[in-house]
């Protein structure tokens, strides 16, 4: 008796209001079993729905392009359309092959989606691949934002990507796609020990029975942590951060002291990251750093990480842009007389004008402000004439 279809989990009500989705497809098991599960789905469930497969030759291997070809047949055949998107990046690197390999993966196919209109990217990863991600990372890190692994809606460069198969194993796809006589295309890069997922795969498969399914079950109870945190973080960000125009918030000592590290760590992460420019996203270890430093009385008064300055005081610290990490060069202000600076200011003044970071000039002394804080603030120079310029800082904490 054929193998009963795997549940279709993910919450489509994102994919109601779209015309056109696109499914990420290799060749593999997973994605073929996406594909042909998809296709049911739509059929029975909304018949105007659009569902293009893509597939991507890296450009690594010479049996790719046939590969491709074969995904091709196979998705006609249940009469969608595949369309093939090349890596032509050369040389391909040396190291990092398969993180590089992925980015590029998902720009071409979150290009080709903006360029035809497709809403969403549908991607076939499993339950095992979640057991796979959770292990590799508890080598790393206990931050339960890591531990919560691969997340059921996701996105990438503003592409929504949803991942429908999460909750399901990979051997229920294969009994399915056997039961059904659907042939798929096994990746040798699948069986290289070079690749740290293949260790891991192969490191779960020795454990004992139920450690996969423990491992799924952790990241699932980590994105509830995570979710916690991140409204524990808002709430207190919105209640006890005190923030100035000039763009320079101030935390004090005992509001954010009595706190739990997680919580003292994803508090930082939001402020760092917004006063930071959107630089980057510090590591866990170097938020753990900070609250400590942040919290004590020893070592520099001042330290700097994701592009922001953050200066210790007795009552508290207090965080803004480092000045030094902001681009010198002009930016013009747009024919619409409005522009975004820094990530942080939005700025309303003559097309033309120019904003640079105010620097080494001098200002007259801000009450509350130090002068780190002002160096990081934008200098409008704008046509002779035109009336004076407005300069709003994009505050974490909007007023209610």
């Amino acid at each position: 008796m054929p193998a009963a279809p795997p549940e279709f989990a993910a919450d489509f009500s994102a994919l109601l209001a779209e015309r056109h989705v696109a499914l990420a497809v290799s060749g593999g098991s997973d994605s073929i079993a996406l594909m042909r599960l998809a296709a049911n789905w739509a059929r029975t469930n909304h018949p105007g729905l659009v569902l293009s497969v893509l597939t991507v030759d890296h450009g690594l291997r010479p049996e790719a392009a046939a590969e491709a070809a074969q995904v091709g047949r196979w998705a006609a055949e249940i009469g969608l359309s595949h369309y093939l998107l090349q890596w032509t990046e050369e040389p391909k690197p040396v190291t990092g092959i398969q993180a590089r390999a992925r980015a590029a993966r998902y720009g071409l196919m979150a290009a080709w989606c903006r360029s035809k209109g497709a809403g969403a990217l549908l991607t076939a990863h499993t339950r095992d691949d979640q057991a796979e991600t959770v292990l590799m990372r508890l080598s790393r890190t206990l931050s339960p934002e890591s531990l919560a692994g691969i997340r059921p809606v996701g996105g990438w460069e503003g592409l929504p990507l949803l991942r429908p198969l999460l909750q399901v194993k990979r051997q229920a796809l294969r009994d399915w796609l056997a039961g059904l006589g659907q042939p798929w295309i096994d990746d040798p890069s699948n069986d290289d020990t070079r690749f740290e997922r293949v260790r891991a795969r192969r490191t779960l498969a020795g454990m004992t029975a139920g450690t996969s399914e423990r491992l799924a079950n952790l990241a699932e109870r980590s994105a509830v942590a995570a979710a916690l945190l991140e409204r524990l973080s808002r709430r207190w960000i919105l209640l006890s951060l005190h923030e100035h125009d000039a763009g320079i918030c101030h935390v004090a000592a005992g509001d954010f002291r009595g706190l739990p590290l997680a919580l003292r760590e994803r508090i930082l992460a939001a402020i760092i990251g917004h006063y930071g420019g959107g630089q980057a996203t510090p590591e866990a270890e170097e938020l753990r750093r900070v609250a400590d430093w942040a919290c004590g009385e020893q070592g520099p008064v001042r330290c700097t990480l994701g592009g922001a300055l953050l200066g210790r005081r007795k009552a508290g610290f207090w965080v803004t842009r480092e000045a030094a990490r902001i681009a010198a060069d002009p930016v013009i202000v747009p024919e619409s007389g409005k522009l975004l600076w820094d990530k942080r200011f939005m700025i309303e003044a003559a097309a033309g004008s120019t904003v640079t970071p105010v620097a080494s000039r001098k200002l007259p002394p801000m009450p509350g402000v130090p002068v780190y804080a002002q160096r990081a603030c934008p200098w409008i120079e704008q046509p002779e004439g035109a009336p004076p310029p407005v300069s709003r800082f994009r505050r974490l904490a909007p007023a209610s």
